[in-house]
């Protein structure tokens, strides 16, 4: 009898796949999804609580409510970051999605955050050299660079270590939980901080002034991000609760 069991649970699963897959053939090209590369799983408890720190009260209701329990998201970050990468990166989309969503995972950060501040910092080009000698992804000054890398135990052989897409994000996610620590709660403070350093932001403060033109790009990116992915057919859209 057990075996019978068995046997028609396995049947109805594999009913339940079939169903899943051709409900949704005609949004999904499947011998692209098989080839894709191993991507991390997003943390969607650690997405959603440092999103409703973003937006606050305005996470009711918005795109990043709208998308919890989506568990095709990591592939929906991956096809997002492969489809900002010059050419000559594609072949690393699958390394730096998946740096993106371990990186965020260990600071309990959302990864569409992490998104949305490398495209404010460099529209995904990894070679990308600011203008006060920020370097890579995250446009990361190779002073603040060495002294996070040195925090947090990550390797560091020289500013060269910034052009390495992964390690660039490894050192700019660490970098933001510093801020954050520095600014517990307070979004908009840490976000700008990311920008103009902790010390200005905290000079502007006691000035009675809210920076906010910085912080202003990065989450007009982010919800950005959010609507397309909110709007964007998945593999499967929720995650079976009991």
């Amino acid at each position: 009898m057990k075996t019978k069991h068995l046997k028609s649970t396995l049947a109805l699963v594999t009913a339940t796949l079939v169903m899943v897959l051709f409900n949704n053939f005609e949004y999904v090209n499947w011998s692209k999804i098989l080839k894709l590369p191993v991507i991390e799983t997003v943390n969607e408890a650690s997405r959603v609580a440092h999103a409703k720190e973003l937006l606050g009260g305005r996470y009711k209701g918005s795109a990043a409510q709208k998308i919890e329990g989506r568990v095709a998201l990591n592939l929906m970050i991956y096809k997002k970051v492969q489809g900002y990468l010059e050419p000559q990166w594609k072949n690393r989309a699958g390394d730096i999605s998946s740096a993106i969503i371990s990186e965020s995972d260990k600071f309990n950060l959302d990864p569409v955050f992490v998104m949305a501040i490398i495209k404010t910092e460099s529209t995904f080009n990894p070679l990308t050299v600011g203008s006060f000698g920020e370097i890579g992804l995250m446009q990361i000054k190779p002073d603040t660079a060495q002294w996070i890398a040195n925090k947090y135990g990550i390797p560091w052989k020289g500013k060269k270590t910034l052009t390495n897409p992964v390690t660039n994000i490894r050192i700019g996610a660490a970098y933001m939980d510093y801020l954050r620590k520095q600014f517990p709660g307070k979004a908009n403070k840490y976000v700008s901080a990311y920008n103009m350093g902790p010390k200005n932001v905290r000079r502007l403060l006691a000035q009675n002034v809210m920076p906010e033109e910085y912080n202003g790009r990065v989450m007009k990116n982010y919800k950005d991000f959010y609507t397309n992915l909110a709007d964007a057919p998945t593999i499967q859209t929720t995650v079976a609760t009991n």
